[in-house]
């Protein structure tokens, strides 16, 4: 058995958990002075947050994202930074080294084991390739290259302090026993490649052989308080190859995915996080991938890193030119879990090439073409502005997905609208959008712009960004005062919020001259209409 040689206690019975709050709070403290002994990975605040504060001791993560977006990139760094921490701190007057690139000035030597880095797709050679292209030189990293799940189970419980029996993992170097200690993070890539005696000849990669091998990695997880991290294939249809059980069994589920190859290149990566019980499942973390710029660098900028944003509203908006009204380009702000982000969508609407007797082409990239035809029905409909012979063309920059298979924040719904129907009017009518107001609402089919979640976040973010204007639907709170006034200045907050309930008055606040009055707008299309409606009621 994988745990031979262990402790174990036959006196098995349920525990009080008063008795445990007691074993980990000081004597006389209360139950909120509970602190978790989280391994908190250096220089990487996004991932941290992800996972609600840091890697739970004991838990098991799963990792899924497309091949090439940068699972294996992104967990080799994190084994690096996880390992300096087992590093022992240097004396005074000792000086730094070089080859611990990676600890920064909070980070405390010696407060950990090593970390475990097993690989059935890959051998050593090509893993410390790739770790030397990345900067990494650690001592506390062992690589493993082994696909019997069995076998890695021995050789983790092998480095536990005190072990008495005999491990076949010879084909690894691991500390001597007066200092040896349980790895502090094991990592599995993948788990599609692991194979277990349990599961019978089923073939890696199966059914049986992913279940089986995940509920061995699980129990010891579990007995022996590492943490382990599974890397996942996946399925055409984005979800995790195997069965779903998969997703129930371990503690968290986090999806890396790309943001496209508009804006920036492709640069971007999303952490997502679907279940997490230990910390917030809407949790969003975002990254860069850096590419070579032919300079001189070091360790967290070289090429091929995945390098954390603290603040990618920022990056997102580096090219636009704020200073200047443009046309079809509107500013919304959107939620990427509980984060506020500023996304620029650009619209380009021009007549038809050649002969057309349809209602022109629909080219959109980053949302739903469902939702952009909705939009320009309620603009044909509410507000008089036809797309008829008209090719429409959708972009939103940086490669963000809104609405898409992969926003799984389900609670932001269309908050988007507004600033995608500001875009097509603009560039339609040739008026630009004013450069210092953003736009936030949802369009319902009235024509009326409805509320959506965590305005005020959005409002505080587009502040932050340094825009002085803001449009918004109607506040619950205020929704009766404000059917008497448009405008609310809040001047506390420093920026001027406009709410407005219909979207022609949204888009006339918006752009920097107001559209043509409504007869002239829709012209013998109102006409007709009413006189086909006096005919129709006649007979």
């Amino acid at each position: 058995s994988w745990l031979t040689g262990t402790s174990s206690d036959d006196n098995i019975k349920p525990t009080r958990i008063t008795d445990i709050y007691k074993k980990s709070v000081k004597k006389g403290g209360e139950i909120s002075e509970w602190k978790e002994n989280r391994i908190v990975v250096p220089n990487d605040p996004e991932l941290n947050q992800v996972l609600g504060g840091g890697i739970m001791p004991g838990s098991l993560v799963l990792l899924g994202g497309d091949p090439g977006v940068g699972k294996s990139t992104l967990l080799l760094q994190t084994a690096c930074s996880v390992a300096s921490l087992a590093i022992p701190a240097r004396g005074i007057g000792m000086g730094l080294d070089k080859n611990h690139g990676d600890l920064d000035e909070t980070t405390e030597g010696g407060s950990g084991g090593p970390v475990l880095y097993v690989s059935g797709e890959e051998n050593e050679r090509q893993i410390a390739s790739r770790a030397a292209s990345l900067g990494i030189q650690q001592s506390e990293l062992f690589l493993f290259c082994e696909t019997n799940a069995d076998l890695i189970a021995d050789v983790v419980v092998s480095l536990s302090p005190g072990y008495s029996g005999h491990s076949d993992g010879d084909h690894t170097e691991i500390p001597s026993r007066q200092t040896q200690k349980l790895p502090s993070l094991v990592i599995i890539d993948s788990i599609q490649t692991m194979a277990c005696e349990s599961a019978g000849n089923s073939a890696p990669g199966g059914l049986t052989q992913v279940r089986e091998c995940v509920g061995l990695f699980l129990r010891l997880a579990k007995t022996t308080s590492v943490p382990i991290i599974l890397v996942g294939h996946v399925t055409k249809g984005g979800g995790v190859a195997g069965p779903r059980t998969v997703e129930h069994m371990v503690d968290a589920v986090l999806y890396l995915e790309g943001c496209g190859d508009l804006g920036n290149g492709g640069r971007l990566r999303m952490l997502r996080s679907t279940k997490n019980r230990f910390g917030s499942s809407q949790e969003v973390g975002v990254y860069e991938m850096i590419t070579n710029m032919g300079l001189e660098c070091d360790i967290n900028t070289k090429a091929g890193r995945l390098l954390p944003v603290s603040d990618p509203s920022s990056m997102l908006l580096a090219n636009r030119f704020d200073t200047e009204d443009s046309e079809g380009c509107a500013i919304s702000l959107v939620l990427e879990g509980i984060r506020a982000l500023t996304v620029e969508i650009q619209a380009l609407v021009s007549p038809c090439a050649g002969f057309s007797t349809g209602g022109g082409r629909r080219i959109v990239n980053g949302l739903p073409l469902s939702r952009l035809s909705l939009i320009i029905a309620v603009l044909h409909k509410r507000c008089g502005v036809s797309f008829h012979k008209q090719d429409v063309y959708l972009n939103v920059v940086g490669g963000i997905n809104l609405g898409g298979r992969s926003n799984s924040n389900k609670d932001d719904g269309s908050g988007f609208d507004l600033a995608v129907a500001i875009s097509l009017v603009s560039s339609l009518t040739n008026i630009p959008v004013r450069a210092d107001t953003a736009f936030v609402g949802e369009i319902g089919l009235l024509g009326e712009i409805r509320s959506i979640p965590s305005v005020e976040k959005r409002i505080n973010e587009a502040k932050r960004m340094g825009f002085s204007r803001i449009i918004v639907p109607p506040h619950h709170a205020n929704k009766l005062k404000s059917r008497q006034r448009k405008r609310n200045y809040n001047k506390s907050a420093g920026i001027e919020c406009i709410e407005c309930h219909k979207l022609i008055d949204a888009i006339n606040s918006g752009l920097v001259a107001k559209l043509p009055k409504k007869t002239n707008r829709r012209g013998s299309y109102t006409r007709n209409t009413k006189e086909s409606s006096k005919m129709h009621l006649k007979n």
